[in-house]
């Protein structure tokens, strides 16, 4: 049974914010609420509309030659360079196009092939997640793309509970304060679990598991 999720609709953004109210747990933290992205990142016209919301955030931006989709935001990245482009944000790649990608995960780190990293080296790269939370995993994209010879260009991501990471300006959509009471804390310190309440599923990038039968 798919735990159901409700529409928060806030007054920034055209595209609705499905939630469920809860205890979930993710590989870094507890939460308070799920958030379900699958149609901003797989529904095409939903994906436009959010690239429209980001894009805007970043037309006076220098260049963004790659962009790395984190979280299975491929088509929203694909949207997110289309609006880029008709924006007339510049890209240095030798057929003046921005190139989209997404990492190979291993271990915790990310990797890119020999017929892929190219696309990362001396580019300017902006990060793409489906949300930041703890910030664990767009610093470890970040690290991936300094070692592969890469300039961070940004972050950004759909939702955010960070308004900062690594020194860089997290852009989303939706920040954790439209939601007064937005918990995502080391499971350690979850009120929940102190007071001994269930989980109801595991999340991650590809969505949730729910302990519902």
């Amino acid at each position: 049974m798919v735990i159901p999720t409700i529409h928060f609709r806030s007054e920034y953004s055209s595209i609705p914010l499905r939630i469920a109210k809860g205890h979930f747990a993710t590989s870094h933290s507890h939460l308070n609420y799920y958030i379900d992205m699958t149609y901003t990142k797989h529904r095409l016209a939903e994906a436009k509309q959010a690239a429209k919301e980001l894009a805007i955030q970043y037309h006076k931006t220098d260049y963004v030659d790659t962009i790395l989709c984190l979280d299975g935001t491929e088509v929203l990245g694909a949207c997110l360079a289309d609006t880029l482009t008709e924006l007339g944000v510049r890209n240095k790649n030798e057929h003046d196009t921005i190139y989209v990608l997404s990492p190979e995960s291993n271990s915790g780190q990310y990797i890119f092939r020999e017929n892929t990293a190219h696309l990362i080296q001396n580019r300017h790269v902006l990060i793409l997640a489906a949300s930041v939370t703890t910030g664990n995993t767009v610093r470890a994209a970040l690290e991936a793309v300094r070692y592969y010879g890469g300039e961070p260009a940004g972050i950004c991501s759909i939702f955010s509970c960070l308004e900062e990471c690594a020194g860089f300006p997290v852009t989303a959509i939706f920040y954790s304060g439209v939601l007064d009471d937005y918990q995502c804390l080391p499971s350690n310190q979850c009120p929940l679990c102190r007071a001994g309440v269930r989980l109801d599923g595991l999340v991650n990038s590809y969505g949730i598991s729910s302990f519902y039968r």
